[in-house]
């Protein structure tokens, strides 16, 4: 898709990585972009989007360059819903970095837009995510989320997409719920307090 083209450097087969949520101190992006640079030496292919406001903005486009993937780490403040939505479903997998926090609505919207999701073994993310429909990692471990970054991106994705938007539906019943992806929308691209 269009979308696909505006991150994907030229090169159709690439896979993309979608995070999104602000960039707060808290959300685990500084130990993704880590985790990132070591996937992109086995899958060169790969590339990372970012989608949120925030003052950690400069600093991670910084440690991206310093780490030798800055033409692969994209971080986009203003993206309009639409885009988000489209975004979403061109995504080869979305991870959530962080602890959980609120309805941990990002891992159920990428579930309900058929994409496999990475996110940490904690709180309550884990039973809404197993093996089936993506992977965990331990929180603050990076070798731990390259582990489960490369599974993932290896792995046969449309069937975890298709079993994770099942799940969601019979389990939550959450059927792609415009107000609940809004929320995300907001939260992510609200200016920092």
């Amino acid at each position: 898709s269009d979308m696909r083209a505006r991150f994907d450097g030229g090169d159709p087969e690439s896979k993309i990585i979608l995070a999104v949520g602000r960039l707060a101190a808290r959300k685990g992006y500084g130990s993704l972009i880590e985790g990132f640079s070591n996937l992109h030496k086995k899958i060169p292919s790969s590339r990372l989007v970012i989608v949120g406001r925030g003052h950690l903005k400069s600093r991670l486009l910084k440690k991206a360059k310093r780490l030798g993937v800055g033409d692969f780490v994209h971080i986009e403040s203003g993206m309009s819903f639409p885009e988000l939505a489209k975004l979403y479903r061109s995504a080869n997998l979305v991870v959530y970095p962080s602890f959980y926090e609120g309805q941990g609505l990002i891992p159920l919207e990428a579930m309900s837009s058929g994409v496999p999701i990475v996110t940490v073994d904690h709180g309550p993310l884990p039973e809404m995510v197993d093996e089936t429909v993506g992977a965990l990692f331990t929180m603050g471990n990076t070798e731990s989320m390259l582990g489960a970054l490369e599974r993932t991106l290896n792995e046969e994705e449309s069937l975890k997409g298709a079993q994770g938007r099942m799940r969601v539906v019979e389990k939550f019943n959450f059927d792609g719920n415009a107000d609940v992806f809004e929320k995300i929308y907001l939260e992510a691209i609200q200016l920092e307090d």
